[in-house]
């Protein structure tokens, strides 16, 4: 997938806009992902074994994962992954 952040932008897998939702307003949240092909291929076979859409796929995901108050890091993510963000 080409990168269109062009040079000198945040590397790849960082947030590359900060998100402005206001759940006030009562409107879902629709973020804007992409996905690499061989995660794409990966997320679409689970939702397809598990019946369900990417959405509701994800949906499930967070509401399942457990979050530290205090650091704001999810409670037993595996160690192999690791989220970078642009600061």
């Amino acid at each position: 997938m080409k990168d269109r952040r062009g040079v000198g932008g945040p590397p790849r897998g960082t947030r590359f806009r900060a998100p402005h939702y206001d759940p006030t307003t009562g409107e879902p949240y629709r973020p804007g992902s992409n996905f690499e092909p061989e995660n794409a291929v990966k997320l679409l076979h689970l939702c397809e074994r598990l019946d369900t859409s990417v959405a509701g796929f994800l949906n499930t995901l967070v509401e399942l994962l457990e979050v530290d108050p205090r650091t704001g890091q999810p409670v037993g993510w595996p160690n192999a992954v690791r989220l970078k963000e642009a600061g």
